[in-house]
């Protein structure tokens, strides 16, 4: 009777524990299935998920202005004139001039070689004399004139004597005979005055050629001369750059320019200059136009400023002032994708930009695009940046 009861109990217990475990199951799967349900969220909720998943760029509020356009040329300092010294008679040299060296600075009027003047003093001497004689002869002459003209009112005639009575061929002989007389003796003085040979203009000496004892002659080089009151560069103009510029070939003003050294980097060796002419053809082989600038004193030896000096054949960059552009935006380099393209910042989104591009330098680009006045622009490389897609501004920096 006990086994009896003992065998009913056992299924009831497996019943009941059958049904704990499966309420417990169907429980768990009911918390399980609660915690796997979406979320709603919000809109903004979504977009500042997405915001804070995307990308970052550094921006800079664009702004207006109005650029004042620099050309940049390049060119060699060159001397207005180069003179070789030749001695316009023959002679030897006597005396040269202590300053008569390479690189010295002379002033115009300085005597810098002698020839040795005896010979010319001689022939001074002898003009001299036939000057003389050639006024005594003059003399005679209009002496025997007026004799002769009384000599025909003694003799009675009534008519007027004619040329060879009063020897008027033999008075114009005279006369002419004297002007020959004057000009050789001019022409000994000048050829003596010819045997010191002055500096032209103020310049400085770019060679000397000879010595003391040697002779010389018209053909003989003494030296060369270069001018120093001003120096000049031929400056090219590309077709792009002429169009920047506007230059009247006709009431032709001057246009500013400052020089630098293009060999080396020094920020206080910078001379100031101007164009004063303009060549008139273009190159025909690179169809440039060139422009002539012009710097006055080069060696500071006028305003003895105690700049540096701008010596010949010195190659130099040439900054010209052109037109102003008024009401562009600045750019920089760095920020242009492609040819022409920008990414401004909407709404924490990308907005590509094509933009037209009027003048651009070594760091920016210059454009005349509507619109873009106090917009924001992507400073960063942006490696994914499709239209519309979100992007986190991480600084914004104010145009300069």
């Amino acid at each position: 009777m006990t086994k009896m009861k003992s065998i009913r109990i056992i299924p009831a217990i497996l019943i009941l524990a059958i049904g704990v475990w499966g309420w417990n199951y169907f429980s768990t799967s009911k918390d399980e299935s609660e915690d796997k349900a979406p979320v709603k969220r919000t809109k903004a909720e979504r977009k500042a998920k997405a915001l804070a998943n995307a990308q970052q760029t550094h921006v800079i509020e664009l702004a207006s202005e109005n650029f004042q356009i620099e050309l940049t040329s390049h060119g060699i300092v060159k001397p207005p004139a180069i003179t070789p010294l030749n001695p316009q008679v023959n002679g030897v040299v006597s005396k040269i001039a202590a300053n008569f060296e390479n690189g010295s600075f002379v002033e115009k009027g300085e005597v810098l070689v002698e020839l040795d003047q005896s010979d010319f003093q001689s022939q001074i001497s002898s003009a001299t004399a036939a000057l003389a004689r050639a006024e005594a002869a003059l003399a005679q002459e209009n002496a025997r004139a007026a004799q002769a003209l009384r000599n025909w009112r003694d003799i009675g005639f009534d008519e007027e004597p004619n040329a060879l009575v009063l020897r008027k061929p033999q008075l114009k002989e005279a006369e002419a005979n004297l002007a020959a007389q004057q000009a050789a003796l001019e022409k000994a003085q000048r050829n003596l005055a010819r045997t010191k040979i002055r500096a032209p203009y103020d310049g400085r000496v770019r060679s000397r050629n000879i010595g003391l004892g040697q002779s010389v002659g018209s053909g003989t080089k003494l030296g060369e001369l270069y001018a120093t009151s001003y120096a000049e560069v031929r400056l090219p103009l590309s077709t792009r750059q002429l169009g920047k510029i506007d230059i009247d070939e006709i009431e032709f003003e001057h246009i500013p320019v400052v020089l630098e050294d293009a060999l080396h980097a020094y920020d206080d060796r910078k001379w100031p200059a101007k164009i004063v002419r303009i060549e008139g053809e273009l190159d025909p082989n690179s169809r440039e136009l060139f422009v002539i600038a012009r710097v006055e004193d080069p060696f500071g030896r006028a305003s003895k400023s105690g700049g540096h000096p701008l010596r010949m054949n010195q190659p130099v960059t040439a900054t010209i002032q052109a037109n102003t552009l008024n009401n562009v935006v600045a750019i920089p380099r760095s920020a242009i994708y492609g040819k022409d393209e920008i990414i401004l910042i909407k709404d924490n989104a990308i907005h590509r930009q094509t933009i037209n591009i009027v003048w651009s330098t070594l760091d920016k680009v210059f454009t005349d695009t509507e619109g873009l006045d106090k917009a924001l622009l992507s400073t960063s490389k942006l490696a994914y940046a499709p239209q519309g897609s979100p992007v986190r501004i991480m600084e914004q920096v104010p145009h300069t």
